[in-house]
């Protein structure tokens, strides 16, 4: 990976995978780095970063963040965003963080096409993310647009109806129904499945990130500066590939250590380009014959590395 040479993937190591159904992770072990950021739940929790609309009338591809705390806050990608204040649900576009003491605008796809107004209805959990298939397809998107337009800054190079697409794909899939098109609804129709998952793929104390495995397809991997990142966001991640697992019941063939070692092999062996993004650190991305993938870094460390094999594709 020719960006920074502390950064390589050789210093990380695969554990032993954990299995079930027809969904493995392979639990990346790696060096703790200790950096001074917030999560976007804990924040949300003690109320020090506030969501909203840009405007009165809103504009459904921007949302304004305003970091109270004295440090940056980590939003990854694909996370949901709700709240009594949005006319919609809408996902972040890619892994951002936001500075301290700042307000940020903040590219954002809607993932709740049937509305448009605020309401007091009880809203889905905020722990989740766009499941994996429609993040791949984004990502690959994003990547293209941003290489065929070098002056388009890559968080605003997604495709709002590609990502409709998706989520109704997902409904007619599962033969689900919601009023107003929203992605949670999906998720809190299969919460019960999702949760089995959940109970079953528990990763060790010292993983700082995972591959995932659907059937024996290597899909994609998400890495992170410590453990505690990967373990605040491991649970919506894992929902995300269970709830393509559970859609699309392939066979009982399971995946190498090698299968996935050559994941890692080739996205350290890529080229990755940096590009402009919002926030704090450099935004690098990686879009090659095999893979795409989008990397965070700040002073040198890596936030956020998100990979998607290219055999999502055929997963579509």
């Amino acid at each position: 990976m020719k960006i920074i040479e502390n950064n390589t993937l050789n210093k990380v190591k695969l554990d032993n995978p954990k299995a079930y159904k027809n969904l493995t992770i392979f639990p990346i072990i790696g060096e703790n780095i200790d950096l001074n950021i917030k999560k976007f739940l804990e924040t949300i929790e003690t109320n020090s970063l506030e969501v909203s609309e840009v405007s009165q009338e809103g504009a459904v591809p921007l949302l304004n963040f305003n970091n109270e705390n004295n440090v940056p806050v980590f939003l990854i990608d694909g996370q949901t965003i709700t709240g009594e204040k949005l006319k919609q649900n809408r996902i972040i576009t890619v892994s951002t963080l936001l500075p301290p003491k700042e307000k940020t605008t903040v590219s954002v796809l809607c993932s709740e096409r049937g509305r448009w107004s605020r309401t007091d209805r009880e809203f889905a959990s905020r722990d989740s993310s766009m499941f994996a298939k429609a993040r791949f397809s984004k990502m690959e998107t994003m990547s293209s647009r941003s290489e065929e337009d070098s002056n388009m800054a890559y968080d605003q190079s997604a495709d709002q109806q590609q990502a409709w697409e998706q989520i109704n794909r997902k409904f007619s899939s599962f033969n689900d129904y919601s009023s107003s098109e929203s992605m949670q609804d999906i998720y809190k129709n299969k919460e019960n499945i999702l949760k089995e998952f959940e109970r079953e793929l528990i990763m060790p104390e010292q993983a700082v990130g995972a591959i995932f495995a659907i059937g024996n397809r290597v899909l994609g991997f998400e890495l992170f500066s410590n453990h505690d990142l990967f373990s605040n966001h491991y649970a919506q991640l894992l929902k995300s590939y269970a709830l393509d697992a559970i859609e699309k019941r392939t066979s009982d063939a399971k995946p190498s250590l090698n299968d996935a070692k050559q994941l890692l092999n080739e996205a350290d062996n890529s080229v990755a380009k940096q590009c402009k993004n919002n926030g704090l650190g450099n935004l690098f991305t990686i879009n090659s014959d095999n893979i795409c993938a989008t990397i965070l870094i700040l002073n040198g460390s890596i936030i956020h590395f998100t990979c998607f094999s290219k055999k999502m594709r055929e997963e579509l």
